[in-house]
């Protein structure tokens, strides 16, 4: 009996200090997670971006080779960003932790994004700028 408290205790502190569980988040979660935000991050070539989710749909896109103005938009629980410097996409979303997410490229049009059977190609992380990141160090998964 005076084991079992002790690991009871160890199991229970093991369970608060667990990082939350990735997940896939859906559109209104989308919405939330970026509208009015600017999210910082490495593509995983390890190119730096950062891009400005204005509300009403307007992007401000930044990285080394180019600067885009375009427009965002969550499709069939995707997030899609399309630029007029250049293409842009459909990605599902999965936050990793609190302020890390992750991009999967799903589609290449909007109207890929409305079909389904979808790819789901890692493509980059990011953080909201403004916050603490959650991300690892070296923004790669």
């Amino acid at each position: 009996m005076s084991l079992a408290l002790p690991l009871l205790l160890l199991v229970l502190a093991e369970g608060k200090t667990r990082p939350p569980e990735a997940r896939l988040l859906q559109g209104p979660e989308i919405i939330t997670a970026f509208e009015g935000k600017t999210v910082a991050g490495a593509y995983r070539d390890g190119l730096a971006f950062r891009e400005s989710y204005h509300a009403g749909g307007a992007i401000d896109y930044w990285d080394p080779r180019t600067v885009s103005t375009g427009q965002w938009s969550v499709i069939n629980n995707l997030f899609c960003t399309f630029y007029t410097a250049m293409n842009g996409g459909c990605f599902r979303i999965v936050q990793v932790s609190a302020n890390c997410f992750d991009f999967y490229a799903a589609a290449d049009t909007e109207r890929e994004a409305l079909e389904t059977g979808r790819r789901s190609d890692y493509t980059a992380r990011g953080s909201v700028q403004g916050l603490a990141s959650t991300c690892p160090d070296e923004l790669q998964a």
